[in-house]
This record gives C-alpha cells, sequence and structure tokens, in this order.
C-alpha cells in the first residue's frame, strides 16, 4: 500500500532520517549614546557587521532628546541601546554617572522591551580627540559635536569586542 510506504518514510525525532537543526540569525541593530546634558553622540551598528559608526549628536538645546531618538529607533530598527556610563575606578557614584544612570532610567521607561545596556566610556572622548588632532584648533571648537559622535562610536565598538 502508497500511504503505508509513505508513513514509514516520515523523519522521527532521533533516527537517522532526522533532518539537521538550523538555527536563524536575525541582525540586531544598536543605537549607542555618549549622554551629556549639553550634546549627544550617537553611534549606530548591528550584529552582522558588529562595526560601530557615528552617526550624529543631539544638541539638547535646539533638539527634544526622547522625539530625535524615538526618529532614530524606527528609522535605524533598534533593538537595544548602549550607552557609556562614566564609571570612577574606585567604584563610588556621584556626578556625572548618577546623572547617566537617571537617563538610562528614563530611555526604559520611555522604550519599554529595548534593553539599555552601559559601557565604560573611560578614555572615549580622548581618543575621539586624537582622531580628530588633525582639525585645526578653530575648526576642533566648532567640531565638539564630531568627538561626541566619535565617542559613541568607540563606546558601541568596545560594547560589540566584548559582547561578542
Amino acid at each position: 500500500d502508497i500511504e503505508a510506504q509513505k508513513s514509514d518514510k516520515k523523519c522521527k525525532i532521533g533516527s537517522e532520517k532526522t533532518p539537521p537543526l538550523f538555527f536563524i540569525f536575525l541582525p540586531m541593530n544598536y543605537l549607542a549614546l555618549d549622554y551629556g546634558e549639553h550634546r549627544v553622540g550617537v553611534a549606530f551598528a548591528d550584529s552582522e557587521f558588529r562595526m560601530a559608526f557615528s552617526r550624529e549628536t543631539i544638541d539638547q538645546k535646539m533638539t527634544n532628546l526622547f522625539v530625535r531618538l524615538d526618529e532614530l529607533v524606527k528609522i535605524n530598527k533598534v533593538d537595544a541601546f548602549v550607552v557609556g556610563m562614566p564609571y570612577h575606578p574606585d567604584g563610588r557614584k556621584d556626578g556625572k554617572n548618577v546623572v547617566v544612570e537617571t537617563f538610562g532610567e528614563d530611555q526604559k521607561l520611555r522604550f519599554p522591551g529595548l534593553p539599555v545596556y552601559t559601557q565604560d566610556e573611560s578614555y572615549s572622548s580622548v581618543q575621539a580627540q586624537e582622531k580628530t588632532s588633525y582639525f585645526s584648533k578653530k575648526k576642533k571648537q566648532k567640531n565638539k559635536a564630531v568627538i561626541d559622535q566619535l565617542a559613541a562610536a568607540i563606546i558601541l565598538q568596545r560594547w560589540l569586542d566584548e559582547n561578542g
């Protein structure tokens, strides 16, 4: 009987005829922020290419930060945030790290369902300044925004490298 032959050929778990299991890898999109009370550097990366790119700087005097982040999340289909955290070497909490922690908590409330990761931002601005050392003095003062963007990219690249 043909039907009996077909049922004998069906794969059973654990049999030699079991098809291989495949895992579907869905790339994730990350948005990193180098938070400052006046300017916020923004960088972007996805988990497929694992390379951070500086994106923009949000001037909080001119633009509502959370409105712009809403737009960036939608445009880039962001799956998670990475925020640069200014940790103290001795672990104490004061000053800027308290402000950044509060910002991170606000992000979690504003974007429920999107994880907010933190990454040590130590020396990210120094590295960004080194990368822009060819700028003239006048251009450097004008382009603090570029340094903020580059610092966000450095923070995000560190996070990608450490959480690979």
